[in-house]
């Protein structure tokens, strides 16, 4: 019964006992890579006290808990239900500090995370420099460095940067016309030659020796001396110097014959085309000037005519001691007009460049000149049988015999030199089987004209003379032939062939018409004058041509175009200039010499009358302005008027003839026969010579 009893007792107890209660806490963090938290999840028995840790990333800290209470990093929470805690993070912030050097301000783009004043770590935040007004953003300095802008930077720390800002600054470029030097005096701010916008700067023009100050002109016109200019941007300030830099030198000089000639038709000769037709040329280093004498062209043609002239020699001058006096009397050399010519070590070629009749009466004769000593030895190239209108004319060895052989143009002649004579040979340039070698794709499908000035000259320095031609076509009906009309008034070269022996077409000016204004009429610009020189100092002859249209009631009429040559034997043409002779001047030669002593060889271009160097009755009260007809080269093919001063003179009555050049002294010379002086008795002649020396 006892046993019983205890058996009783044990249920009774076992009954009675109850399972144990579990709860769940749950942890994370917020956000999940601001850190950790220990524990992760885990059961508790109801009741337990469970310990939470929260642990920050580098970049985070510690906030607060969600779902436990307290301020640390530490907490713990009575386990009576589940539970959730969440450690809650914050990024840490840092200062950028942003400062300016000078005027301007600095702008702040959050690009990545963050915000205001205090930025997250790693937020990257756009930088940019605004400059105020006059200044410029230069630099940043600090924890950024460079001249980006915008720039970015990541803010890990905390950070300072700087912009730098710098005030403006603009060149003040001084230019002289003249001579004298320009002083600068800084009256406010600023530095050295850039200045600080808003500095203000006096300017002291201080002419040299007998210039005097004329004006300012650029940016400033004025004309006080000094002057006070403001800097708010580039600046660029001419001050213009004058001074009359040429000496006008009058000389007369008395020229007899004997009785039976008539002094009055010899005027004649200084008065006319044949003054237009001199040239200048130095002989052992003195200056020399020939007059050409007129042939009987006129009396030919209509001898009742009051424009008759008779034959007239031609006279040699010499400049000896400052003026000018009668060398000698060539009797037999006449020519109305030399057009162009050609001087060569102690050569000189001359042809009758007459225009003057029908074209029939259009002849005249070629002279080969030697210079021995002070003396010109002449001789007739031509015979009487072939008088032709050489309106240009060349000289050169081009058969390599080692004798001269002259070239006539227009048209095709040729003077093959024998030792004694020179043997004549017509259409040179057009006929087979002549010196020319042509075949239809190489020249006749690429040109048509006349040569009316050329050359023989060594062009790619060889040792062998190249022949260059410049065309002139007026026919009305070449302009309706659509191929010819693109090959007007080329600009062509011929090279030797070594195998045939025979010249071939090398280079040509392609399409020349189109380099022109487009022009209604009967011509366009033909070629006038050619000379080869090397106007860049490269060893590679050039080509410089002259031209005319012919119409004078066009917009243009005159020009002159400068052709450079390259390694590979073509042509660039860098350069042209039009003219309006009624307005301008008028001229159709011109002559190549280095007039302002820089080592580059300048264009004068020769008088053929206009008011530029024609005084009677044109605009004598206004006088003549020289500079026109003076262009100085930059050394590059590129040519502007001569514009440093104003080269005009008032006292001048007559032509304006040829330039020359004097113990590097520039020099033009004109003459005239006086017209004032008509009770000249006997047979003497007073002839004006006015002697212009130029500085330039």
């Amino acid at each position: 019964m006892k046993k019983l009893a205890l058996f009783l007792s044990f249920l009774f107890v076992i009954s009675c006992t109850k399972d144990p209660i579990i709860y769940t806490l749950t942890t994370s963090a917020n956000p999940s890579d601001g850190g950790t938290v220990s524990p992760s999840t885990q059961q508790y028995d109801e009741g337990k006290t469970a310990t939470i840790t929260a642990t920050a990333s580098s970049e985070y800290l510690f906030q607060s808990w969600s779902g436990a209470t307290g301020s640390t990093n530490s907490t713990s929470v009575v386990m009576n239900s589940d539970k959730s805690v969440t450690a809650n993070f914050v990024k840490k912030k840092y200062a950028l500090t942003t400062a300016v050097e000078g005027e301007g301000t600095v702008t702040e783009k959050v690009i990545k995370a963050g915000a205001a004043t205090d930025y997250n770590s790693g937020t990257i935040v756009e930088l940019t420099a605004v400059p105020s007004g006059e200044w410029l953003f230069v630099e940043w300095k600090g924890d950024v460095t460079g001249t980006e802008n915008p720039t970015q930077i990541t803010i890990d720390k905390a950070k300072s940067v700087t912009a730098v800002f710098v005030k403006k600054q603009y060149p003040l470029t001084i230019e002289i016309e003249g001579e004298g030097t320009v002083s600068e005096k800084v009256i406010k701010a600023g530095v050295a030659t850039d200045y600080n916008s808003g500095t203000i700067v006096e300017l002291t023009a201080e002419p040299t020796g007998d210039w005097e100050f004329v004006e300012w002109t650029g940016d400033i016109a004025s004309t006080e001396n000094p002057v006070q200019i403001t800097i708010n941007n580039a600046t660029t300030v001419k001050a213009r110097f004058k001074n009359n830099l040429y000496e006008l030198k009058t000389q007369i000089i008395d020229i007899s014959y004997d009785q039976s000639y008539d002094i009055k038709k010899l005027r004649n000769g200084f008065t006319r085309e044949g003054v237009a037709g001199s040239f200048t040329l130095n002989i052992l280093d003195t200056p020399f000037l020939w007059i050409s004498g007129t042939s009987s062209m006129y009396e030919d043609i209509n001898p009742s005519s009051s424009d008759d002239v008779e034959p007239n020699p031609s006279l040699l001058f010499k400049k000896n001691n400052g003026n000018w006096e009668l060398k000698k009397i060539y009797e037999n050399v006449k020519t109305w007009n030399v057009r162009n010519y050609k001087i060569k070590n102690n050569l000189i070629v001359i042809g009758d460049g007459n225009e003057i009749g029908s074209p029939n009466k259009w002849g005249g004769n070629a002279f080969i000149g030697e210079i021995e000593g002070e003396e010109i030895s002449w001789k007739m190239i031509n015979h009487e049988g072939n008088k032709k209108f050489f309106h240009g004319i060349t000289f050169g060895d081009l058969n390599g015999d080692n004798i001269i052989d002259v070239g006539g143009f227009p048209g095709y002649h040729l003077y093959i030199g024998n030792g004694s004579e020179f043997d004549f040979v017509e259409g040179y340039l057009a006929n087979e089987n002549q010196i020319i070698k042509h075949s239809a794709d190489s020249f006749s499908d690429k040109l048509y004209g006349n040569p009316f000035t050329g050359e023989f000259e060594d062009l790619d320095g060889d040792g062998i003379p190249e022949i260059i031609t410049a065309y002139y076509t007026d026919n009305p009906s070449f302009r309706s032939n659509e191929w010819r009309l693109r090959n007007l008034n080329n600009l062509t070269v011929y090279k030797k062939n070594s195998n045939s022996n025979k010249y071939e077409f090398f280079w040509g000016s392609e399409n020349p018409y189109l380099l022109y204004p487009e022009i209604s009429g009967t011509n366009a610009f033909g070629a006038t004058s050619l000379k080869v020189n090397d106007f860049n100092n490269d060893g590679i002859n050039d080509i410089a041509v002259a031209r005319e249209y012919g119409q004078n009631n066009y917009e243009f009429d005159l020009a002159f175009d400068v052709w450079i040559g390259k390694n590979d034997g073509s042509y660039e043409q860098t350069f042209i200039k039009f003219f309006k002779s009624q307005e301008e001047l008028e001229w159709r030669e011109f002559d190549v010499i280095d007039v302002n002593k820089d080592g580059f060889l300048d264009i004068i271009l020769n008088s053929n009358g206009g008011k530029t160097f024609y005084v009677n009755n044109k605009n004598t009260d206004e006088g003549v302005s020289l500079n026109s007809s003076i262009w100085i080269n930059n050394g590059a093919g590129i040519f502007n008027s001569y514009s440093l001063k104003e080269l005009k003179i008032s006292e001048f009555k007559g032509s304006l003839i040829k330039p020359y050049l004097s113990n590097g002294d520039f020099f033009i010379i004109g003459t005239s026969t006086d017209m004032t002086i008509n009770n000249y008795s006997g047979n003497v002649l007073p002839v004006t010579f006015y002697d212009l020396k130029i500085n330039l």
